[in-house]
């Protein structure tokens, strides 16, 4: 059976990127090295960014750079794409016309997850960048699959930007505590679960050492499923 190859469309941001990696090889079953699925990874920093573009579109615009990047993992002999990137999904439809190879649909793998994970939750609380609440990317994923959702107030999501762009994409240390008020609010809020929609927040997930089954990581559920589907195990 042919090799499959993970390629990783990544650079948005770059911490991110260098993390999912980092996961990949964690969350693989492996006594080996030939055991860890291989990986192309475009680590591409400068593509414009993508909050800017979906709030005001007179800014440029990341899709033709990232449908280029797309096309040479395609070209390198990737068998899948990961975007570990949940902003950049906006684009997602545009993105999978650009290539013949499938691209993985971190928005869709991650309510999946939830719902197949624990088929009672009726609400779900997102966290994400003010340019994936505004696109409804993850709202209109949780209504196709009759889920309730809650998204952040005005000043939550304002704080929530400035951890994740202030803060984590800026390399300085997150406000933990002003993080957890917001998950609190979420939870006060009805949510089952909280869906950490954005890979800068995977971050504080990691360096905070958080166990908790109600607050799911996208990050964690794209790589889950790309091991999968490169044909390893998960560790459990």
């Amino acid at each position: 059976m042919k090799e499959k190859i993970l390629g990783v469309l990544g650079g948005i941001g770059p911490l991110a990127t260098v993390y999912f990696m980092d996961m990949l090889v964690k969350m693989t079953d492996a006594d080996c090295d030939q055991a860890h699925i291989p990986v192309l990874c475009f680590n591409h920093a400068t593509i414009p960014d993508r909050t800017a573009y979906i709030l005001d579109q007179s800014q440029p615009n990341p899709l033709p750079v990232m449908e280029e990047d797309a096309k040479i993992l395609e070209r390198a002999g990737a068998s899948y794409i990961a975007i570990p990137c949940n902003t950049a999904h906006y684009f997602y439809e545009q993105l999978q016309e650009a290539v013949s190879i499938p691209i993985l649909n971190i928005i869709e793998e991650t309510v999946g997850y939830i719902t197949s994970q624990n088929p009672g939750v009726k609400k779900i609380g997102i966290l994400a960048t003010e340019g994936t609440i505004a696109a409804r990317s993850y709202q209109k994923v949780c209504a196709a699959r009759g889920v309730d959702y809650a998204i952040p107030n005005a000043g939550d999501l304002r704080s929530l930007m400035n951890i994740i762009y202030g803060q984590v994409k800026a390399g300085k240390e997150p406000d933990f505590e002003e993080f957890m008020r917001i998950i609190g609010v979420m939870k006060h809020d009805g949510c089952d679960a909280v869906i950490l929609g954005c890979t800068e927040l995977s971050i504080i997930h990691r360096d905070f050492h958080m166990n908790r089954p109600d607050v799911v990581d996208s990050l964690q559920v794209l790589a889950r499923k790309s091991i999968e589907l490169c044909g390893k195990q998960v560790v459990q």
